[in-house]
């Protein structure tokens, strides 16, 4: 039972840069393409920086929504071709 919670509790997860940065109000760049996949790899690539701060907690999540974010960008490429903002 727990590997089936915790399978469901990844699928669920999984891609949710994505849907935040494509549907959220309030998201960094907005519907733009591959928008979810950048922004994982902005958090990845903080780790390194010696101020990176909640990054360094986040980076080992953003590398498991990684692929995921990647999947769900490709679905999503018509929408935010047609409304990116320029």
């Amino acid at each position: 039972m727990r590997r089936i919670a915790a399978a469901a509790a990844l699928v669920l997860l999984g891609g949710c840069s994505t849907m935040a940065e494509t549907f959220d109000d309030s998201a960094r760049c907005g519907p733009r393409p591959y928008c979810g996949s950048a922004t994982d790899i902005e958090v990845i690539s903080a780790l390194g920086q010696e101020n990176a701060g909640v990054f360094q907690v986040l980076a080992p999540l953003a590398l498991i929504d990684l692929p995921f974010s990647v999947v769900a960008d490709t679905l999503f490429l018509p929408y935010t071709a047609f409304n990116q903002k320029p």
